[in-house]
């Protein structure tokens, strides 16, 4: 068809389509009010949560004489256990509030602010019960803690009596708007008629803006979105500008090449088997690759792999996706020490016991633990503590010195190291020589019951190649190790 036929054959339809919904929408706009009607009533959330809120003080109010009440540690636990999951609930119930109430938002901010007063009355009862002043608790929670619950439930009761205030309101408005919209819908609908002739005389012009539209949007695409187009076998057929800044390669060096779905690390053989086998079967694949420039510079990627299909539904190619990770693996570092975190051993760990697996090689599991640390804190304080850490964490890197030795900092003063294709005896050599390392630092501490130094315990486990053990049960026979030593 040519352009102007087009163009008629739209005007025709968009005319049809206007005069029917003119007509349809007349009796729908009857229902559309009703549907407003029903929606105005969101007020009464407004007092669902208020009374939420009112019963949830109760129950926090019981528990606090649970609170004073508790004979032992695990009583006074689990009373305050309680009141945090009332205290959870109600302030979810204040985020209803703060989203849904209409009134004088001070007035939220107000009882919010009398909440908070009563947590802290809360933590003062709670903190004098763990100091042994049980007298004083008990006169705190029957005093000022009961009066405050009581103040704090007249405040929220007032959002009740103003949200059924509000959706009487809502009612009577939704009523008169239905009368003036039939008689509007009427009105735009004529009007309406009358636009679309003007609307035709752009169409061509729209149309060709379009077109200059989609060309801008697909140069956007190409230049920062990372996409290729791959052949059935993973071949490259095309492949957007920014894949290939990423990947240090230019588009013609590309093209008809086997992509490897852009991994070229040591798993890269592994995952190409994975991928194919997954999506060759018509289901999408998503996960993570790592990529090495020419450079030795790394960078990650989450991958996203499509399969296209014929008419018959065959597959006959894939689009991927990547978008690169790269400076989120980089955030994976201690601040305070150097070494990797807690969320980069998580994520290492798995994958160094699997390459481990595959070459039939031991890997060994190491937890630290700075002897006495607390003490040391005590005594000389946070900031010399922290320059402890550090110190004691340098020491232990000029030991990671193999491509599978790991330093991780997994909390506070415990410091885990990994690493492979060490049998029992050679890893407790090496454990002894980190162990050394650390004392010869000679850093004082007096109040330490073991050295007069700053000491470390070691816990380890070795994992035999043939072991199906997990991540989690390696870490726990590490630690019972590392409990062992501390004795």
């Amino acid at each position: 068809m040519t352009e102007s036929k087009k163009i008629l054959v739209g005007f025709v339809l968009i005319v049809f389509v206007v005069v029917s919904l003119g007509l349809y929408a007349q009796w729908q706009l009857s229902n559309i009010s009703q549907d407003a009607d029903d929606l105005y009533q969101h007020p009464f959330s407004v007092s669902n949560a208020a009374k939420n809120i009112n019963f949830n003080l109760v129950s926090m109010h019981r528990y606090m004489k649970d609170v004073v009440l508790a004979k032992n540690e695990e009583e006074l636990l689990a009373a305050v256990e309680s009141v945090a999951i009332h205290e959870e609930k109600a302030l979810l119930e204040f985020d209803v509030i703060f989203d849904r109430f209409l009134g004088d938002k001070s007035q939220i901010n107000k009882t919010y602010r009398a909440f908070n007063d009563w947590k802290t009355i809360r933590t003062e009862v709670i903190q004098l019960m763990r100091d042994g002043n049980t007298d004083q608790a008990v006169a705190i929670t029957k005093g000022k803690g009961a009066v405050h619950v009581g103040n704090l439930n007249l405040l929220v009761e007032e959002f009740v009596s103003f949200a059924y205030q509000k959706a009487e309101e809502f009612h009577s408005r939704a009523i008169s708007n239905s009368e003036q919209a039939m008689l509007f819908n009427l009105v735009f609908s004529f009007a309406a008629l009358f636009f679309v002739f003007v609307l035709a005389l752009s169409m061509r012009k729209s149309l060709i803006q379009a077109q200059k539209d989609r060309n801008y949007r697909n140069h956007l695409i190409d230049q920062n979105i990372m996409m290729a187009t791959l052949d059935k076998q993973g071949a490259i057929e095309d492949v957007s500008s920014a894949l290939c800044r990423f990947l240090g390669r230019r588009k013609m060096d590309l093209i008809g090449k086997a992509s490897h779905f852009f991994d070229n690390s040591d798993d890269s053989v592994q995952l190409e088997d994975e991928v194919l086998s997954q999506i060759l079967s018509g289901k999408e694949w998503q996960g993570e690759v790592k990529h090495y420039d020419h450079k030795g510079k790394i960078s990650w990627a989450n991958s996203k792999i499509v399969p296209q299909y014929d008419e018959d539904y065959n597959v006959i190619g894939f689009i991927n996706i990547l978008v690169s990770i790269t400076n989120k693996k980089l955030s994976g570092v201690d601040k305070l020490t150097s070494m990797l975190n807690r969320r980069r051993y998580d994520e290492i760990i798995v994958h160094e016991m699997r390459v481990a697996r595959r070459n039939e090689q031991a890997f060994t599991l190491v937890i630290i633990d700075i002897d006495h640390f607390k003490k040391y804190n005590d005594r000389f304080g946070h900031p010399q503590g922290d320059s402890a850490l550090q110190i004691v964490s340098e020491r232990i890197l000029t030991f990671i010195n193999r491509p599978t030795d790991y330093a991780f900092r997994i909390g506070g003063e415990e410091f885990a190291v990994i690493f492979s294709n060490l049998d029992i005896e050679q890893s407790k050599r090496f454990i002894e020589k980190i162990r050394q390392g650390i004392e010869e630092l000679k850093i004082d501490h007096p109040d330490s019951i073991t050295s007069g130094y700053l000491t470390a315990s070691f816990g380890g486990c070795v994992m035999d190649p043939s072991s199906q053990i997990s991540a989690e049960h390696l870490y726990i026979e590490a630690d019972k190790a590392l409990y062992l030593a501390k004795e």
